[in-house]
């Protein structure tokens, strides 16, 4: 499914920016797909404790593989246009929202709480092996063939996903619905407000998804206007970030690492993204981000873990909702780093954009180091229905 994704993504950052031409273009599509976040994803954490995270998941991935095969039609017809690429990208960006908290909802449920940061880790050196290889694949698709052979692709991996999620075995935690939706919604809100190790999650994740992650769908600007490359170079690029989680994530696969670990890996990640948006040569820019696909894997894989391990168990997946919606601010700051970006470049926006966020991040670590070792979270009593 993964591989898919990744394929789909360089091949529509690159098609819509070769009919545009725009900074603000990319930034409009990654908005629709990624504007379908904040209002979704609060109420997929009751959903999936009413209704199953596995079959929550089997109908997103079935409307991903159903829109793959409607752009990969229209592309080989010859039907595709500007309008058509940003319902493609809308509709993938609705099957996101429900995925963000499903996958790390079946992972706990799969492994338990105990093994939750290997378990975490594992899955996101399943994962990060698909920007290697994804990004890669679709860049020498892209640049060699054309991209409805890109889409085709895409559309033969996620249509074969259904099938892999339809066997998906996991054993869901016992939760009970105390009251309507909206009424677990605002537990969870409440929960996240009371819990102090939480808000810091919060807070780190608002941070990187407003001034950090943008740079993902800019890409193709900083491919051509900096470093005069190709869709090629664009796919390379990204592989670099997932060669180096690769790396990263054997850290904590081995169970290492808490809150310092996660802000100081934070800081130094995105520090390596401002560095790398300054970057006029193809080689330095690999390097860097290279360097910060190790220092995100461990940094993210950290910050999910200890939103569940700090998390009332039922708390979890409404936390993890919440955590989704957080990471749902990045279309509209990227709208506001394209205007920039179209007015001043792409480099002096996405490096101040990634000073501001490394510097309360680095804030946060010294703070966190200082106070020394984190006690473990507290886990407060369950409640039990009445017999």
């Amino acid at each position: 499914m993964q591989l898919g994704q990744w394929i789909q993504r360089v091949a529509l950052l690159w098609v819509v920016y070769d009919i545009t031409g725009s900074a603000l273009a990319l930034a409009g599509v990654n908005f629709v797909a990624d504007i379908f976040v904040p209002p979704l994803s609060p109420f997929v954490g009751p959903m999936a404790d009413r209704l199953g995270a596995r079959r929550l998941l089997m109908v997103s991935v079935s409307g991903q593989a159903t829109t793959a095969v409607g752009i990969a039609a229209a592309v080989f017809t010859g039907h595709h246009s500007l309008t058509l690429l940003y319902a493609v990208s809308a509709g993938f960006g609705i099957g996101q929202a429900v995925n963000n908290t499903v996958r790390n909802v079946l992972v706990y449920d799969t492994v338990g709480r105990d093994l939750l940061r290997n378990g975490l880790a594992l899955n996101g050196l399943t994962g990060n092996t698909m920007p290697v290889i994804g990004p890669s694949v679709g860049g020498v698709i892209v640049g060699l063939r054309g991209a409805d052979l890109a889409f085709a692709v895409q559309a033969v991996l996620l249509v074969s996903a259904v099938g892999l999620v339809a066997a998906l075995k996991s054993q869901p935690s016992a939760t009970t619905a105390r009251g309507g939706v909206l009424t677990e919604l605002a537990e969870g809100f409440r929960h996240v407000q009371q819990n102090s190790a939480l808000r810091i999650s919060f807070i780190i994740t608002i941070l990187t998804s407003a001034l950090v992650y943008p740079y993902i769908g800019f890409m193709p600007v900083f491919v051509r206007e900096n470093m005069g490359g190709s869709a090629i170079e664009q796919g390379w690029l990204f592989s670099g970030v997932g060669i180096g989680s690769l790396i990263g994530l054997w850290y904590v696969a081995a169970g290492r690492g808490g809150e310092r670990s996660m802000l100081w890996s934070g800081a130094a990640y995105m520090a390596l993204v401002g560095l790398f948006a300054q970057m006029s040569a193809f080689a330095p820019a690999l390097v860097c981000l290279v360097l910060a696909g190790v220092v995100h894997s461990v940094f993210s894989t950290l910050n999910q873990a200890l939103i569940q391990l700090n998390a009332d168990p039922a708390h979890r997946a409404r936390a993890l909702g919440l955590y989704s919606m957080a990471g749902g601010i990045q279309p509209f700051a990227a709208l506001l780093l394209g205007k920039f970006m179209k007015m001043y470049g792409p480099s002096g926006p996405m490096g101040i954009a990634c000073a501001i966020a490394a510097a309360v991040t680095l804030l946060l670590a010294i703070r966190a180091t200082r106070r020394g070792p984190a006690r473990p979270a507290r886990r407060p009593p369950s409640r039990r229905p009445p017999a």
